[in-house]
């Protein structure tokens, strides 16, 4: 489009187009911030000094400057440095100034441009259209069907065409529908708006192709979804039960923002550890939301959890049997009871071994168990057979161990109790000193509820299971069955997922299993579970104490945005 098209165009009487901003939020998602990055790279978006700010709505200024950037004359822009009679501008000088002098805005009056006022979805797709070379002046298009003639070449899809009229733009929607408009054909013609771009010098074939919007497969049309923005809710309900009415603290955690995250944590990543929670949160490095974790055998002295505890992708405990929730890096939620298993293999050979638990204390003659830092500098031993010793990846010694015995573990490493049953199995093979080994969790057979490790770094564990796939469990798992798990009223912590993919995080002051059940399903939870209650009991959100344990604790799940 040259500069005698551009002078062509209808001045943009942004008044019309951009002052009636729709109530409704339009939305963002993570892929919006890869397509910024990738008109970032074609010098066609820029962020502020605080990123991209996709969940912002963006002014009137960013869709102007936007306009002359896909029009390919923002360097003749700042070049020409015309002026306009816009008083109120802030920044964007130039542009104002070249969109003024070739009839591409008006301003909002005679001397103004409202520079911070919002874009509206109507005004952008205006700005894409007559980057495209099309025209109301012309007839292309009257005032309203911008989004039938957008859908019609393939900008955005049907159903956006419906919802974007009534949505305020957001910035991430911006570049959304810029990217899709750069594979949009000019008006009669057959190269796209991207193949313009890149013959007038504003980015490379190179540059276009890597950006996907040059080249075979190049090609997107925008489609309206909304997206979840928020981060952390906090709301105290009142539900009523078959028992009576049970009042939560219900904290409600979008993982699937980029901004949230959410870490199980143990203290001093050591087994039995404990801590008072409030020392947990204070050195959490300012987490917002704080709850217990996993039961733990409070009244020994070795206070080990029950269940899995995973800490950054690395088991700290590895005990199969209770429901368990797995958190991915990217916030995947995962609810199942995964039956874990490790297995140290030979790098250049095909011998393995499996361990079956991880830091557990029982060392019986059929079991295989491996002892990591997290259990401490040494294990006891209790049991007959060998201690297989992996340090920096290398199998270090693999000798007869009996009860009395203590056995390092390397800081760099492990060592892997096997049991004489263990070792009496046909497939049994001898580990050989000196060789390479490689480990991984893997899972001895399929979870039933499709839970799987791929990805995960978080997990935490509880019993008993009171919501899966939608409807109350009443099923009580082994060691849960007495009466202060179930029957009795009492203080209580539980997790779940809702049908929209958030992690619901509830804590009561008193209430029975059954309680609970009904609760979790009543929260919306598809799947959830119960966590340690009674004195264990805790749960922190945004400076506040919702609930203060009685004792110290080892295991918590910790909330993060940033």
């Amino acid at each position: 489009m040259n500069n005698r098209v551009i002078s062509c165009l209808l001045a943009v009487v942004l008044v019309a187009s951009l002052l009636a901003v729709p109530a409704s939020a339009s939305g963002s998602s993570p892929d919006s911030t890869a397509r910024a990055d990738k008109l970032a790279a074609l010098h066609l978006f820029q962020g502020t000094s605080s990123g991209y700010k996709l969940d912002d709505t963006p002014t009137r200024m960013q869709g102007l400057v936007m306009l002359i950037r896909l029009l390919g004359k923002e360097e003749e822009a700042l070049s020409r440095k015309e002026v306009s009679p816009f008083a109120d501008l802030t920044w964007g000088f130039e542009h104002a100034g070249y969109a003024y002098a070739h009839g591409l805005t008006k301003g909002t009056s005679a001397t103004t441009f409202s520079p911070n006022a919002a874009l509206s979805a109507t005004g952008y797709l205006t700005f894409l259209l007559r980057a495209l070379g099309y025209s109301d002046t012309e007839g292309d298009f009257a005032w309203g069907q911008q989004f039938t003639l957008a859908n019609s070449i393939g900008m955005i899809d049907q159903a956006a065409v419906s919802k974007l009229p009534s949505l305020t733009l957001n910035r991430g929607d911006m570049v959304d529908l810029s990217y899709a408009a750069l594979t949009c054909r000019m008006k009669g013609e057959s190269r796209t708006l991207a193949e313009k771009l890149r013959n007038d010098g504003v980015f490379t074939t190179e540059e276009g192709k890597a950006a996907g919007v040059l080249g075979s497969g190049a090609g997107w049309t925008y489609s309206y979804t909304p997206y979840n923005n928020s981060t952390v809710s906090y709301a105290k309900k009142t539900v009523a039960t078959s028992k009576g009415n049970v009042t939560a603290h219900v904290l409600t955690v979008n993982t699937a923002s980029p901004r949230v995250t959410v870490k199980s944590a143990m203290v001093n990543n050591t087994l039995g550890a404990t801590a008072p929670f409030s020392q947990i949160v204070k050195d959490s490095g300012g987490a917002v939301a704080v709850i217990n974790g996993n039961f733990f055998e409070a009244y020994k002295t070795f206070k080990v959890p029950i269940g899995h505890v995973m800490v950054n992708g690395e088991f700290q405990y590895g005990c199969s049997g209770e429901s368990s929730l797995g958190i991915t890096k990217n916030g995947e939620l995962r609810i199942g009871r995964p039956a874990l298993f490790t297995r140290i293999k030979e790098t250049n050979g095909s011998n393995m071994w499996a361990a079956y638990e991880i830091n557990t204390a029982y060392q019986g003659a059929s079991v295989s168990v491996m002892y990591t830092p997290a259990y401490g500098k040494s294990v006891a031993v209790t049991g007959t057979g060998n201690m297989l010793t992996v340090s920096g990846g290398v199998i270090t010694g693999f000798d007869p161990v009996a009860p009395g015995a203590v056995v390092n573990i390397p800081a760099n490493g492990y060592v892997v109790f096997m049991g004489t049953g263990f070792m009496s199995t046909d497939y049994f093979r001898t580990p050989t000193v000196g060789a390479q080994v490689a480990m991984e969790y893997y899972l001895f057979k399929e979870d039933p509820e499709g839970f799987v490790l791929d990805d995960v770094v978080s997990i935490i564990s509880g019993a008993p299971r009171l919501v899966q796939d939608g409807v109350i469990v009443t099923t009580l798992e082994p060691g849960f069955t007495e009466a202060r798990f179930t029957t009795n009223s009492s203080p209580r912590t539980a997790v779940g997922i809702n049908g929209a993919g958030e992690l619901v995080l509830v804590s009561v002051p008193s209430a029975t299993i059954q309680q609970m059940r009904e609760l979790m399903l009543s929260l919306g939870c598809v799947d959830a579970f119960n966590v340690d209650g009674g004195a264990s009991c805790g749960m922190y959100y945004n400076g506040s104490y919702l609930a203060t344990p009685g004792r110290e604790i080892p295991v918590t799940l910790q909330v993060f945005v940033d």
